[in-house]
Formats: structure tokens, C-alpha cells, sequence
């Protein structure tokens, strides 16, 4: 008997779990560990609650270190021709890293329908640096590509330097599936983590509470906390995340942007 197929709603939940780096149990148990994630009435924060923030965090996150991608997927990109580019076996500078594989290098002309594809073989990859050449099996770059005539770049014959949106380049780019780096993942945790602590500090003593007294027959009790109209009940504890993500992510854009420089 042959299993019913996933409803259309099933899928798209499936999709929307592969997509975050850390899971809700991850998040519950490292980075909001000993944090009371009920209401008033006991009731458990929905795990929508969770999703939304570590999705938002991830988001953050490739904004910050532009271009990064943390979950695998395929991108198509179109770039311009420049002639010093591609004499130097045609350098390609893609948008997004780190890049997993080139599936396709092509020349499109404006107005054209049909694409000059570029031998696969010749495909030379840099992952993180989300660099692409062009380097030929056999002889040089230069005579396979002018020995036909300056078919595949008659631009070169004519001697232009410089034409936008000829070259289309389709690749994969992010982080395969269970190897986002620790580091990266802890930033994401500790971002994440900031959305659940500030609607779990407010209801510590109740909804809006910032201290509570009970009485019965002469006996009272008073529990005050460290909630008030400006400071949340775990105020300590993001304001540590808040400084460690200050340090970690200076760090995390040095190593993957590194230095960036700009040529008038």
C-alpha cells in the first residue's frame, strides 16, 4: 500500500524547517536555558513564536555579512563583460558565498535568444571568495576562444572594453545542511534568543507587573522583580548577548568580508 503524498501545507512546513540553521530545541536548551517560557496561565510560548525569531536572526544576520548565505540554494546572476576581466581567464566576481558548484557559464547578447555556454570543464571555483574563472583543458584561453573567429566574444575582434549584462552565470551557494560553522550558529542562537527573553521578562510577575504583594490575614508577601516601564525581567541577560554579538559579528565581517576597498 503505497503512502498518501504530503498535503501542498505539509511541504511548505518541511521547507520552512530546513531552512533554520539551529532548531527550536536548540534554542530553548543553550540559549534560553532556566528562562520560565509560559504565560500566566502556564501556557507554553507557540513554537511559531521560536520559528519567527531564529528565521528573523538568520535574516539579520546574511544582511550583515552581505552576501552570505546560510541554507543552500540555487541562484542565476547576470554580470557585465569587462575585457581586462576576461583576458585574465575570465574573471567572474559572484554575489553570493560560500559558493558550492557552477552549473553554468554562458554569454547571452542583448536581443538574443541564444546562450554560448562555456565548456564545464573549464569552471575553476573559489568558495568562500565567491570567485569564478574560466581556464581551458588544453591550449590557452586566448587562442581556444579567438581560434573561432571571435565567435564565442566577437567584442574582443572589435576591441570593446566593456558591455553590461552579457554574462549569466547559474550556481549554488550557502551552507550545505548541517554544516553552518558553531560560531555562526551561536550568533544566530544569541539573536534569536532576544525576541523570546523580552516577552518572557514581562510576564515573570504577570503581564505589565513589575511588583506583586499578597495578603491573607495579616500575613503578606512581596516578590519584586527587575522589570519597569524600560527595562525587561531578563534586562542582565540580553544585555550580555547584546555585547558578545557586538564582538562576535566585528569578527565574523572581518573574516568574511575582510577588507573592502573601492577603485575610482
Amino acid at each position: 500500500m503505497k503512502e498518501a503524498p504530503d498535503s501542498t501545507e505539509a511541504q511548505n512546513k518541511r521547507v520552512l524547517q530546513d531552512d533554520l540553521v539551529i532548531s527550536v530545541e536548540e534554542l530553548k536548551n543553550i540559549f534560553l536555558f532556566g528562562v520560565d517560557l509560559t504565560d500566566d496561565n502556564g501556557n507554553e510560548m507557540p513554537k511559531e513564536l521560536f520559528e519567527f525569531y531564529i528565521r528573523s536572526a538568520q535574516q539579520w544576520f546574511e544582511v550583515e555579512v552581505g552576501g552570505l548565505k546560510l541554507c543552500e540554494r540555487e541562484y542565476p546572476e547576470i554580470h557585465d563583460y569587462r575585457l581586462t576581466d576576461y583576458i585574465q581567464y575570465s574573471f567572474i566576481k559572484l554575489f553570493k558565498y560560500p559558493v558550492q558548484s557552477v552549473s553554468e557559464v554562458a554569454i547571452q547578447f542583448p536581443l538574443s535568444k541564444n546562450l554560448l555556454v562555456f565548456d564545464p570543464s573549464w569552471y575553476r571555483v573559489e568558495s568562500v571568495g565567491a570567485q569564478v574563472n574560466l581556464f581551458p583543458t588544453q591550449g590557452t584561453f586566448s587562442s581556444i576562444i579567438l581560434s573561432q573567429g571571435g565567435s564565442y566574444i566577437p567584442l574582443i575582434y572589435s576591441g570593446i572594453e566593456y558591455v553590461p549584462h552579457v554574462l549569466h552565470v547559474t550556481y549554488k551557494a550557502g551552507f550545505k545542511k548541517g554544516e553552518v560553522p558553531a560560531n555562526i550558529k551561536e550568533v544566530i542562537g544569541m539573536k534569536a534568543a532576544l525576541g523570546p527573553l523580552n516577552i518572557a521578562g514581562d510576564l515573570i510577575a504577570g503581564a505589565g507587573i513589575a511588583n506583586k504583594s499578597i495578603s491573607i490575614d495579616g500575613i503578606s508577601q512581596s516578590i519584586g522583580t527587575t522589570s519597569s516601564a524600560t527595562n525587561a525581567g531578563y534586562g542582565a541577560r540580553i544585555l550580555q548577548y547584546e555585547k558578545q554579538l557586538k564582538n562576535d559579528m566585528s569578527r565574523l565581517r572581518n573574516y568574511y568580508l575582510g577588507l573592502q576597498l573601492v577603485v575610482a
